[in-house]
């Protein structure tokens, strides 16, 4: 679990981005069960959410708080984790020779790091009022208002602040060891010696 080596936490980072996509799908299935049947009741919704599914069906705000988990789950921790962590992790010591990064603790942590933005993150959808609904870019005024902007404004916004100011220090514990990596561990280029050509008769 608390491996130091780049394969294994790339693996890591991708094992998270898989469980993150996954959520990421079932919140879009239901948004589109929604829009294409916007009366139907979808079966053990109102389970998971008592006052934005009554009866299964999806409220307005629901809607909207899906929306916003949706985005931010899809774009911090899947497209921003799987290409750049995971992928870089695994390969770009491969590509540039080096043995590993030159920070494996810092390395490690970067994970941990974002794997704690993710629970976060996934926290406020056990909060009384669930996650926010100011969308994934969560611009003002509406993220900024308070529980008098709707459901999720006030606990589950503060929980979405917090998760993407988490993931945004993981993934800085990352892009560290990634410019470290290329800058100081890659092969050095060995310039051909001029004498061995003279040697085998290729120049004079």
């Amino acid at each position: 679990m608390f491996s130091l080596d780049h394969k294994v936490i790339g693996e890591q980072y991708y094992l998270l981005a898989l469980v993150a996509v996954y959520i990421g799908l079932v919140l879009s299935w239901i948004m589109r069960i929604h829009l294409a049947w916007p009366s139907a009741a979808i079966p053990g919704l109102q389970l998971l959410f008592k006052n934005g599914a009554p009866g299964g069906v999806l409220t307005p705000e629901l809607y909207l708080q899906l929306m916003t988990m949706h985005g931010t789950i899809m774009v911090f921790f899947v497209l921003t984790t799987a290409p750049f962590a995971g992928f870089g992790n695994y390969f770009l010591p491969i590509q540039v020779g080096a043995e590993d990064m030159p920070f494996p603790h810092l390395n490690m942590m970067s994970f941990w790091v974002t794997f704690v933005a993710f629970m976060v993150a996934v926290s406020s959808f056990f909060v009384p009022q669930g996650p926010p609904l100011s969308g994934w870019t969560a611009y003002a005024p509406l993220s900024a208002l308070g529980q008098v902007a709707g459901p999720g404004q006030g606990t589950g916004q503060v929980l979405w602040a917090v998760s993407v100011a988490i993931f945004c220090v993981g993934q800085l514990l990352g892009a560290l060891n990634f410019i470290s990596t290329t800058l100081d561990m890659r092969c050095k280029r060995h310039e051909p010696d001029a004498a061995a050509f003279v040697g085998m008769g290729l120049v004079s």
